[in-house]
């Protein structure tokens, strides 16, 4: 992979880059070809905001944003969140570093174009919250700052296929809150407890089918995945579960 623990991983078109989270961290780029076939593209390498000095800053997540300009790396223990701009060729230049709005930037989507980032404030009881953003002229602008979920541990976020709500999965509260994305990026919370994985469940990573119908979250401490269907008004619907997972899954991939 380039480096020490993958953890998060990101495609547009032909070119994955992989976010390695040991130290001292770093994400690195492969080629993809048709038959599913990856090669390590040369001089991909890029350091996070340590510069390659030290422990890993704790990075949680990779992704290309929607056009594939840029690239987004959250760093958990540094509170920054990167941006490297990806030139025509795959390679990445960077990073630019920004100060979170709130403690413990974890996972990220796009909706409307708006980068939506939550954060786990340390694990505090009740305590995290999901901000926005627009990238803008290489430059990260706050739009709406630590809006709270009044749940804890907020870790990975999605969005609704048309862009205009996210979910954050709350592995501290057996939940999922609901916001709404406003026309300016700005967003507004719906329900903190829009969806219940029900005790025990410490639900982390989700994904979205592709017909934007069903948001599937992986719960590993029970080793199942809990389906809701997503409503028209941005409510969630249980759809049930399924268990028999093998122990410790950490990621899921909906189609």
């Amino acid at each position: 992979s380039g480096g020490v623990r993958p953890t998060s991983l990101t495609v547009r078109k032909n070119i994955v880059y992989v976010l390695n989270a040991g130290d001292p961290g770093n994400i690195t780029a492969f080629t993809l070809y048709k038959l599913g076939k990856l090669t390590p593209l040369a001089n991909s390498t890029r350091f996070l905001s340590n510069n390659g000095s030290g422990a890993a800053p704790a990075p949680a997540q990779v992704s290309f944003t929607p056009d594939g300009r840029y690239l987004v790396v959250t760093e958990r223990a540094s509170n920054l969140i990167d941006l490297y701009k990806v030139d025509k060729n795959g390679l990445a230049v960077g990073p630019t570093s920004f100060t979170s709005s709130g403690a413990t930037p974890f996972g990220f989507a796009f909706g409307n174009g708006i980068l939506i980032v939550s954060e786990a404030f340390g694990g505090a009881a009740n305590g995290s919250a999901v901000s926005s953003y627009r990238i803008q002229g290489d430059q990260l602008q706050l739009l709406s700052g630590s809006v709270a979920t009044g749940q804890t541990a907020a870790c990975w976020i999605i969005t609704s296929k048309d862009g205009r709500y996210g979910y954050s999965t709350n592995a501290g509260s057996a939940s999922l809150s609901g916001y709404r994305v406003e026309n300016d990026g700005k967003i507004t919370l719906l329900n903190g407890r829009a969806g219940e994985t029900g005790a025990g469940t410490g639900p982390t990573d989700a994904a979205v089918s592709h017909n934007g119908r069903w948001a599937y979250v992986l719960s590993p401490r029970s080793q199942t995945v809990v389906a809701f269907q997503i409503q028209a008004d941005g409510s969630l619907l249980s759809a049930g579960s399924f268990g028999g997972l093998q122990t410790g899954p950490a990621g899921i991939a909906a189609w």
